[in-house]
């Protein structure tokens, strides 16, 4: 049942980010979000290959009431950004495909915040998005040890977004601080 609704949670938060994508871009874009997975840091490896390139979006999440509570990772494998960037604008050159991922990345994010503030009932403010490109694991790595408050565990959703033409697979992790992955076990306990 936890997991049935921290899927729900990424469906929530993928719902509002196709609305925010379809009307910026005036058709349809739909989202999904086939598995979602509570991961051990420990395991991470088990569920991200090393060698994984991605062009990622890395937010940090405040709790207005808490302080920093984190960090979400939006993440697109391979050749998942210059797929965004035909979707987008029809075209693809390096400038175009790194705002494409960035804007993307900055709705998804926003819009993951907007549903995670939602369903925990507290107030979360994003911080400006930062672009990467390198290997999964080496990202997360950095986030992990920016972390005041390190957390034994990561929420790992992963997403589809597709138009008629074309199909993309996002990878969103939620890196919670301890405090905050308590609270959200909490609240996943009384859904429960």
């Amino acid at each position: 049942m936890e997991l049935d609704a921290i899927k729900e949670l990424g469906n929530m938060g993928v719902g509002k980010a196709a609305t925010s994508i379809s009307s910026m871009l005036g058709r349809e874009i739909d989202m999904s979000v086939p598995q979602a997975k509570i991961v051990a840091i420990s395991k991470l490896h088990e569920y991200i290959a090393s060698e994984f390139p991605v062009a990622a979006v890395v937010t940090a999440l405040e709790n207005l009431e808490k302080g920093n509570s984190g960090f979400l990772f939006v993440a697109f494998p391979n050749d998942t950004p210059e797929k965004i960037c035909r979707i987008l604008l029809g075209e693809t050159s390096e400038d175009m495909v790194e705002s494409s991922v960035m804007e993307i990345g900055n709705i998804i994010s926003s819009s993951f915040c907007d549903a995670i503030a939602e369903f925990l009932n507290t107030v979360l403010i994003p911080s400006p998005p930062n672009y990467a490109r390198d290997f999964a694991i080496a990202i997360l790595q950095v986030i992990i040890a920016q972390l005041a408050e390190k957390s034994d565990y990561l929420i790992v959703f992963e997403a589809e977004m597709s138009d008629k033409d074309d199909a993309i697979e996002i990878l969103i992790i939620l890196v919670p601080n301890e405090k905050f992955m308590g609270y959200i076990a909490e609240m996943l306990n009384m859904v429960g």
